[in-house]
């Protein structure tokens, strides 16, 4: 998130900067991770704008950065919506077809949110946790139980 000193950046398994707890990043962009066209996504973002608006919400323009070789295809802008709003936010991106939503609580703690039933074995709401850790879906400690609130999240799967 771009703010008046520079942008601000998150990561799971970073706390987040003061400025941004407590708060969620949801886009519109790219839903389930399909590629979609552009004008699709702008016509998306559009209207999860007017969406935040019309809930009161505030929220602040993001940009989440791809990683790996097609990095580039899969920056996507967002919004970062401020406030204790993980319920609205998680439910914003169930509606979009997201898989998942970033959630940065009050401590600072960052987990990524599932959004999209059965999405890296998880349920709607509960946290996904890095692959290999246990009680990760496909863990040898755990196969393919759902990750469970409160625990330290990654994009898995």
């Amino acid at each position: 998130m771009q703010a008046p000193d520079g942008p601000l950046t998150v990561r799971p398994g970073e706390p987040a900067p003061a400025p941004l707890r407590p708060s969620g990043i949801v886009t519109a962009f790219n839903p389930a991770s399909r590629l979609s066209p552009q004008g699709a996504n702008l016509r998306a973002d559009a209207a999860l704008r007017a969406r935040l608006h019309a809930l009161g919400l505030s929220a602040h323009r993001t940009l989440a950065h791809g990683t790996g070789e097609d990095a580039p295809a899969w920056d996507e802008p967002g919004w970062c919506v401020t406030g204790e709003v993980r319920a609205e936010v998680v439910r914003l991106g169930a509606e979009l077809g997201q898989n998942a939503i970033v959630w940065i609580d009050a401590a600072g703690e960052v987990t990524i949110v599932c959004t999209r039933e059965g999405f890296c074995g998880a349920r709607v709401g509960e946290v996904l946790l890095p692959p290999g850790t246990p009680g990760s879906p496909g863990s040898p400690a755990s196969p393919g139980s759902p990750a469970s609130p409160g625990s330290p999240a990654f994009p898995g799967g």
